[in-house]
């Protein structure tokens, strides 16, 4: 029944109050629901624009920050790196093409691998490329821990070997890793490859000779730069002789990459030309990955740690299931066999409402201790077993059924056990269901005193390998992960709507 009439609602007063109680109504959903829209965005972010706050991912609508995404995840956001890179902006689409085939032509040890993973990050697409083609080789991670002699978990575990080609002195250490390395490198396409070019490694020797002190560089050298990055390979000086004789590795001083290309198409390296044309062609692809990547990694990492799902699936199931049978035998028993000190024992268990449950979690986990509990699925379900609101609320409910239906019942003979389960359940269903639902999310949300009494990783749920991975993981990925594991109660939610009003209102109603 409403509580305005239909006449009533005519009123101004009560359109007025109406509106002022839909508006706050707006208000609280909204406040509820864009910090959830704003974690699930920043899930689809990376390193560049995770701590924008915008709801809609730039890179979606802007060309030029999508071009910035791209250059800064080709170059590990190494910005010393791209500062120098910045050449070449101007070509024609055949330059760009003749330069796309000279780096295709290039040896190996001219250019490292790009898209490698930055610092303080965890996935990139070169390490995505060469876990799926060790997994072609080798197809299982035993074989390939025993062919590299490691100890890896899993194919997405295994991070590419180091290369510093652009070191005069460092060698590559042999072994099947490497001899694998090379093989898959060589079949990387132009765009992963990056070229060490003569004038980077003198920019850095340079910063390194002055102290990182460009006003110490001859000004013939340093000409108008206004920074190491700046600075152009000079022609001819003693500079430039001191730096090819302990500086230049090697397998460059036959010819560097810059000669190289001078003598097939001559002009700077068009590597800016060529990022904007790939960014230009092949936007859609790349919105797609920069959008999916963070969530493919935490798919990964649960596949990897795939017990800490069961183990959840396990832990919601028994926590349900032991809710639904200790509090109803509690609450009928109270509501069937009504004692003096009935009262009392309500208000007793309504007491362990004012406590927050921090506060039982040391004597939990000290009784537990002591019965030899820990680190089993026993002590995740039976401290939580049986709840003082859930008896409350079951109590009142199974109080407003109808007397004259167990009077009935017990005419005809039938136990008590009998009267439960074909009277008083089946018509507490509604209220049941919402319980239920109430254990799946708090045992699926559990955190805190699940790692309390399950240190053993083994045992382990999926909200404490959540925040394992958020200790290590850039915060785009954290918010991909958290996103994640709040599907499952959003889903929930949203298919038991029903139940759950029913669960609230009914209750009242009776």
């Amino acid at each position: 029944m409403s509580l305005v009439g239909k006449v009533g609602r005519k009123r101004f007063r009560a359109r007025l109050a109406m509106a002022v109680v839909y508006g706050l109504l707006v208000v609280g959903a909204v406040t509820t629901v864009y910090p959830f829209l704003v974690m699930a965005s920043t899930g689809l972010k990376g390193p560049t624009d995770q701590n924008d706050g915008r709801l809609v991912p730039a890179f979606w609508t802007d060309p030029a920050e999508l071009e910035r995404k791209y250059v800064d995840d080709k170059y590990r956001g190494d910005v010393s790196v791209i500062a120098s890179t910045r050449i070449g902006p101007e070509a024609r689409p055949d330059t760009v093409a003749d330069y796309r085939a000279f780096l295709e032509g290039l040896p190996l040890d001219h250019w490292h691998a790009g898209f490698g993973t930055p610092p303080n990050h965890v996935t990139s697409r070169l390490s995505r490329r060469w876990q799926e083609w060790l997994r072609g080789r080798y197809g299982s991670i035993d074989r390939l821990n025993r062919a590299y002699t490691e100890l890896n978990t899993a194919f997405q575990t295994v991070a590419p070997p180091n290369e510093a080609f652009d070191r005069p002195r460092w060698r590559p250490q042999p072994g099947p890793k490497w001899t694998d390395w090379t093989e898959f490198k060589a079949t990387l396409p132009a765009e992963y490859r990056i070229p060490i070019r003569a004038e980077r490694l003198f920019q850095e020797w340079l910063r390194g000779k002055t102290g990182n002190r460009l006003a110490d560089v001859p000004a013939p050298v340093r000409g108008g730069a206004t920074s190491f990055e700046e600075v152009r390979l000079p022609s001819t000086g003693p500079l430039l002789d001191e730096f090819k004789a302990s500086a230049l590795p090697p397998q460059f001083r036959s010819g560097t990459v810059e000669a190289r290309w001078a003598q097939a198409a001559g002009g700077p390296l068009p590597i800016v030309a060529d990022e904007r044309a790939r960014v230009e062609t092949e936007a859609p692809g790349l919105r797609r990955e920069f959008s999916v990547r963070n969530v493919l990694y935490v798919l990964d990492y649960v596949a990897i740690n795939g017990r800490a799902l069961w183990n959840t699936v396990l832990f919601c199931l028994l926590a349900v299931g032991t809710q639904l049978v200790v509090n109803p035998l509690a609450a009928y028993a109270l509501s069937r066999f009504p004692m003096p000190w009935t009262g009392s024992l309500l208000l007793f268990l309504l007491a362990t409402m004012a406590f927050p449950a921090e506060v039982a979690m040391i004597p939990s986990f000290l009784l537990l201790k002591d019965l030899g509990l820990l680190n089993t699925f026993a002590a995740l379900v039976l401290p939580a077993a049986a709840s003082g609101y859930t008896i409350f609320l079951l109590k009142g409910f199974f109080d407003s059924l109808p007397r004259e239906v167990f009077d009935s019942a017990q005419v005809d003979g039938a136990p008590e056990w009998v009267t439960m389960l074909r009277i008083a359940i089946p018509l507490s269903k509604p209220v049941l269901g919402y319980i239920a639902l109430l254990a799946f999310m708090g045992a699926y949300g559990a955190f805190l005193y699940a790692f309390l009494v399950a240190q053993d990783s083994r045992m382990w749920t999926l909200m404490v390998f959540v925040y394992q991975l958020q200790l290590s993981a850039p915060k785009a990925v954290v918010m991909a992960a958290v996103t994640l594991a709040a599907l499952p109660t959003l889903i929930v939610f949203l298919l038991c709507q029903r139940v759950i009003m029913r669960g609230i209102v009914l209750p009242g109603e009776r």
